[in-house]
């Protein structure tokens, strides 16, 4: 009998035992396509969950935040999320929050929705929402305003760049207010939102601010995901206009536009965002309620593009991290004595030469 159930027992051992089923996490992102900023978010969030859940993403591609628009990306999902279940959905921007906010019940029941990419919503919004947190994004714009006059102090013109978003008015009042102690060496411009220029800006004209901005003045990028009309504006459109148009230094708010040739400063980079939100996902397998998490912000930090410090000629403050070096050209000094020493047998055989011919006409 004992021989009968080791032998059983050893027959077990050699099948696998099955791995169990990992947490599946949603990340929805606002945008139609992959960009910069998706792909940060997307690389923060799948490192620092480190293989402990799949996550999955997913590009609503809506039109707008009509409600039309919505309506088309909810019959297309509810074919392709039929039957999943995810632990967690990470809401990449205010697009996806306010989709999620809508159709969370319907398309992932139960999921705790995660916020990221915006400022903080209204807590009555949150309260709304059920099982909802997040991590709002929180800029430094004293800082930046600082930051500003301190790299060029001899600028009198700072170009604040926003769209006509909600989001957006607080943020040109914080700028307007950290200007307050400047405006004895410089002034302050809202394309779009001064008197009689009132109706924002759209592609056009926020490429002709960007070019008629002069070498006195700096630019201070608040953001701009959609033109005075409604209509989205993706990144990589933005990144052109930044590369075709930029003409002095373009202090960005978030790290969204690399390799495009805006300087940087405070930024909240995405890949801080995913590690951020992989956290709050953590908890929540832990069982941790949603309810009981208050939205934690997440904070900028101090980063150059180098190649834009060197177009500009200016320096970055101690501590600062610097991408995207300039390329140096490095001389092959190696060959120098090669060319130096051929210079000199040319020249000794140019005095043996003459002097060959002076001996023979004596």
């Amino acid at each position: 009998m004992w021989l009968r159930l080791l032998i059983i027992l050893g027959s077990l051992s050699l099948f696998p035992v099955p791995a169990a089923a990992r947490d599946l996490v949603l990340l929805l992102h606002s945008e139609s396509n992959p960009s910069a900023w998706t792909q940060d978010v997307a690389t923060g969030l799948t490192a620092e969950l480190n293989d402990s859940a799949d996550v999955r993403q997913i590009f609503l591609q809506a039109r707008s935040m009509d409600e039309d628009a919505f309506d088309d990306v909810f019959e297309r999902l509810s074919q392709e999320l039929a039957g999943v279940t995810p632990l967690a959905v990470v809401a990449n921007g205010e697009t996806a929050f306010a989709f999620a906010r809508k159709y969370g019940d319907d398309l992932f029941p139960g999921a705790a929705v995660i916020f990221c990419s915006m400022g903080r919503p209204d807590t009555r919004v949150l309260t709304q929402s059920g099982n909802c947190t997040g991590i709002p994004m929180e800029f430094d714009l004293k800082g930046s305003v600082d930051l500003i006059f301190s790299m060029c102090p001899g600028i009198n013109l700072v170009v604040a760049i926003a769209d006509a978003s909600h989001s957006a008015t607080p943020l040109m009042e914080d700028v307007r207010l950290a200007m307050q102690q400047y405006t004895d060496r410089a002034q302050i411009m809202f394309p779009g939102f001064e008197p009689g220029d009132d109706n924002g800006l759209d592609v056009k004209t926020l490429a002709e601010t960007l070019s008629s901005v002069p070498s006195s003045g700096a630019v201070l990028f608040l953001g701009f995901a959609e033109d005075r009309e409604g209509n989205p504006v993706s990144d990589e459109e933005l990144s052109g206009l930044f590369r075709s148009h930029g003409t002095s230094p373009i202090f960005v708010v978030r790290d969204a536009w690399p390799d495009s040739g805006v300087l940087g400063g405070w930024m909240i980079s995405g890949r801080t965002i995913g590690r951020d939100a992989a956290r709050l996902v953590t908890r929540i397998g832990q069982g941790e309620a949603v309810q009981e998490m208050l939205p934690e912000p997440t904070r900028p930090e101090l980063r150059f593009d180098g190649t834009a410090l060197t177009r500009f000629g200016l320096k970055a403050p101690p501590g600062a991290e610097i991408t995207n070096q300039p390329v140096r050209h490095v001389v092959d000094e190696s060959a120098l004595p090669v060319s130096g020493l051929a210079w000199v047998f040319g020249l000794a055989a140019l005095v043996a030469l003459l002097y060959g011919i002076r001996r023979y006409r004596a």
